[in-house]
């Protein structure tokens, strides 16, 4: 009897497709996975961050509000009238024998212009466009469409 050698190649696995398609989705979702949990930490690191600095800032706060507080009560203290007297006499004052009083008859200033002395006042010419000094001749100038347009509105 003869024996016939031949060699016989081994059947090829069905599922080794399957296999080959499987590994790339794996490294993709163990990578998502890997992203999602540090940009989590990354969140997690900021929102701490943001936390501590908040408090600070709030102690900060509770801090200066303290000062104000002693700054009130310090002014508070600098400003009453005992303490005053007291300094008073400390750089020699004392009460006057006599309280003269001299009354005014001028009429009290109607606008903040008559407070001015006249050397600070603004010149005639100063004066802007459409103001009440009016136009050369005296006149009041026409003031333009778009404050005729203002002037409708109820808010103005």
């Amino acid at each position: 009897m003869a024996v016939v050698q031949r060699t016989i190649a081994p059947a090829k696995p069905k599922t080794g497709g399957l296999r080959l398609q499987l590994v790339p989705l794996l490294l993709f979702a163990a990578g998502a996975v890997a992203v999602i949990g540090l940009l989590r930490v990354v969140q997690t690191s900021q929102v701490t961050t943001a936390g501590f600095a908040m408090q600070s800032l709030q102690q900060e706060k509770l801090e200066l509000g303290t000062n104000v507080r002693q700054l009130e009560a310090e002014v508070a203290s600098l400003s009453s009238l005992e303490r005053i007297e007291r300094e008073a006499k400390r750089l020699g004052l004392e009460l006057p024998e006599r309280v003269s009083y001299v009354s005014v008859n001028v009429a009290r200033p109607a606008t903040a212009e008559d407070l001015l002395p006249a050397r600070f006042a603004p010149a005639q010419d100063d004066a802007p466009a459409g103001s009440a000094a009016g136009g050369v001749d005296g006149s009041p100038e026409k003031s333009g469409w778009w404050q005729d347009l203002l002037n409708l509105l109820p808010f103005h």
